[in-house]
């Protein structure tokens, strides 16, 4: 039986790949700064602990052969520079030298479209690295630790995944923003829609990592994740109204004039410290092509079992589940 670390355990992706890793008869330890939020068979083992400490990762990874990495700074709002890097670049550095000094030679390392930064066109994983983000920068930080780390021994084994806007049921990111907006009655159409936003189902990310695990060879490989066919923001609306209770209004904003009342709560987020949920620079992210081909996974056999359209039908119907227990008052 392997024995298999995720790091980043207790989060959305960890609690997918601890279950169907469960299925393929691994004994799993899991690390995170979270205990998990179900319990889990005796073949899982939880450890509370952080990647920034060297002396828990060792605790963790005795007799592992195998390591994921899905721990990682990430949002909007609130993070320094200063958090980002000490987390996602200085995490994987302390997670590698432990790797080296238990002679661990196998890991794949989730990073992130964000390290494409913002492109006209859509990106491969030959296009250029050009984040512009500190959450992107740092992302790139930590790959660039990992590329020198697989050059030192060419017996390593390592991949880099990089997803783009992964969603799903009991996901509280951008798409359940989004979401939970249309419910609600507070989303107008900014924009005309016609930028394509890649987006990744969770279950098909899982999919794609246990395929790329079986692919695993001597040396590093990098892949982009996203399913296909790809989407425009217009196309994505539309398939989520279409499973909620009501319809959204037909008319739209132009961007000039939302950026433009963005801006006041930019300035008034500065002042007070506030996330407010409208800002410019969420109104241009929402009108920016974000379009991330994965070909290169295909090319070597992968198959995406579960539809974008279903993949948004099961988050909606999982929304309106928890949505119903609350006005129960079961939550």
């Amino acid at each position: 039986m392997k024995k298999l670390l995720i790091i980043g355990s207790s989060g959305f992706i960890g609690q997918h790949l601890i279950k169907q890793f469960l299925k393929r008869n691994f004994e799993i330890v899991g690390i995170d700064k979270h205990p998990p939020k179900k319990a889990i068979t005796p073949r899982y083992r939880h450890i509370t602990g952080d990647i920034l400490s060297i002396e828990d990762l060792i605790n963790v990874s005795m007799d592992v052969e195998f390591v994921i990495s899905l721990a990682a700074k990430h949002h909007d709002f609130g993070i320094t520079k200063e958090e980002y890097f000490r987390v996602n670049e200085g995490g994987i550095i302390n997670l590698l030298n432990c790797m080296s000094k238990l002679n661990i030679k196998n890991l794949i390392f989730y990073s992130s479209v964000a390290v494409y930064g913002t492109q006209d066109s859509p990106t491969t994983e030959e296009s250029p690295l050009i984040p512009d983000t500190d959450y992107g920068r740092s992302k790139l930080a930590a790959e660039n630790a990992i590329k020198k780390w697989a050059d030192e021994d060419k017996t390593r084994s390592v991949i880099i995944i990089r997803p783009t806007v992964i969603f799903g049921p009991e996901n509280y990111g951008n798409v359940y923003n989004l979401i939970d907006k249309i419910y609600k009655k507070r989303f107008i159409f900014v924009g005309n829609g016609s930028n394509i936003k890649s987006v990744a189902y969770v279950e098909n990310l899982v999919d794609a990592t246990l395929f790329l695990m079986d692919h695993l060879k001597p040396g590093l490989q990098v892949f982009n994740y996203s399913d296909e066919p790809q989407m425009t923001t217009r196309e994505i609306v539309d398939i989520i109204t279409e499973f909620m209770p009501h319809s959204i209004p037909k008319f739209k904003i132009p961007l000039s004039l939302a950026v433009s009342v963005g801006g006041i709560f930019d300035i008034l987020a500065k002042i007070t410290g506030y996330n407010f949920p409208i800002t410019a620079k969420r109104m241009k992210k929402f009108n920016t092509a974000t379009h991330h081909k994965a070909e290169k996974i295909r090319q070597l056999g992968f198959e995406q079992k579960i539809s974008i359209r279903e993949g948004f039908k099961r988050m909606v119907e999982w929304y309106l589940t928890t949505q119903t227990k609350k006005s129960n008052g079961l939550n």
